[in-house]
């Protein structure tokens, strides 16, 4: 094993390169730093470049023993976090996470110093700022990075394993019947994109993310039907979703379809604006519901499972990773169930 310091030569003058050769192969790692005619700079430079190498050295050579070099354990795991959430253009939950630990940890925390009690801590201090579901997600989103961590071997193993998870507690599931639905498709709406949009998403499940980023290239035509494909902002996984007769209907210029594929299918307000709209809109239709966004995720999921669809199916069509996610909704249709039940008539079977 060997990580050798060389230079190239470059039009500005040299670069610097790690020469790396282990278990039989090479590899090149180059440091994008440039040395000049500027003497005392080339001599920090070259300090600077040692300073890698030599670290370099040392990871590959800990690695090869199972260790972990020390260094790394010392690094700012706030950075780290910090680095992971602005490189994987992380959605919210990874920010407020990060801000959650910037303020805990006042932007300093030793990947050394990461432990189950520091953890406890932390969870701790999670239930005291936000509900528990929303720290469970806050947490979850911790252990995946330190996950990474681990991946990347800048600490041996996870220590969030050894902990328990923040319990969630069930929340009322707002959705939309679908007697609601022809209300609100009959009402008056102050913006007929939003009501346009937000109809579209209830037979589709699209999240408010996809459906602002929705384009006419992501639907494709199968024999004069739609179908959608797209990658899920969320999740960053690749959808492939036909599109049901209520959907279809819902794409009025189908023209844009071939001859703008950039162009948006549905033209929004920001997040906040759509949710007021829908507000007004579902007073105007007579509806005692809190309508947001999400709402319409939540409705598709219901009336596919209640018009008999089976849960992998909708799970799939979501775009759940885990079918436990799908089955929060199953619960809401098997009250649905109860209530149906209790409202048969009474017979009175006490003489039998």
């Amino acid at each position: 094993m060997s990580v050798k310091l060389r230079k190239k030569k470059t039009k500005k003058g040299e670069s610097l390169y790690l020469d790396i050769y282990h278990d039989g192969q090479r590899e090149y790692e180059f440091l994008k730093i440039e040395l000049t005619k500027d003497k005392e700079s080339n001599k920090e430079k070259m300090r600077i470049a040692e300073s890698i190498r030599a670290k370099k050295e040392l990871e590959i050579l800990s690695s090869s023993h199972g260790l972990t070099p020390r260094f790394k354990k010392k690094a700012n795991f706030v950075e780290y976090f910090e680095k992971f959430t602005n490189e994987k253009k992380s959605t919210t939950n990874y920010i407020n996470t990060l801000n959650h630990l910037k303020k805990f940890t006042g932007g300093t925390i030793k990947f050394l110093h990461i432990n189950e009690k520091w953890l406890d801590d932390f969870k701790a201090y999670l239930l005291k700022k936000v509900s528990n579901n929303t720290a469970n997600t806050y947490y979850t989103a911790l252990k995946t990075v330190l996950k990474k961590a681990v991946k990347e071997r800048i600490i041996h193993e996870n220590p969030a394993q050894y902990t328990d998870s923040i319990k969630i507690n069930d929340v009322e599931r707002v959705y939309l019947t679908h007697e609601e639905l022809t209300k609100l498709s009959r009402a008056k709406c102050p913006n007929d994109e939003v009501k346009r949009a937000f109809l579209f998403a209830c037979y589709t499940g699209l999240r408010f993310s996809d459906l602002n980023k929705l384009t006419w290239g992501k639907i494709q035509t199968d024999n004069g039907r739609y179908k959608l494909q797209y990658r899920q902002k969320k999740t960053g996984g690749f959808e492939y979703f036909p599109l049901s007769e209520t959907a279809n209907k819902l794409l009025k210029d189908d023209s844009s379809i071939i001859n703008f594929p950039n162009k948006p299918v549905f033209d929004l307000p920001c997040r906040f604006y759509y949710n007021q709209i829908l507000k007004n809109w579902t007073k105007n239709a007579g509806i005692n519901k809190n309508l947001t966004s999400h709402v319409a995720r939540h409705t598709f999921a219901t009336l596919a499972l209640s018009s008999g669809a089976d849960i992998y199916t909708v799970s799939k069509l979501l775009g759940h990773r885990d079918i436990s996610t799908t089955q929060i909704y199953a619960k809401i249709i098997d009250k649905k169930k109860e209530e149906a039940v209790d409202m048969l008539p009474r017979l009175d079977v006490s003489s039998i």
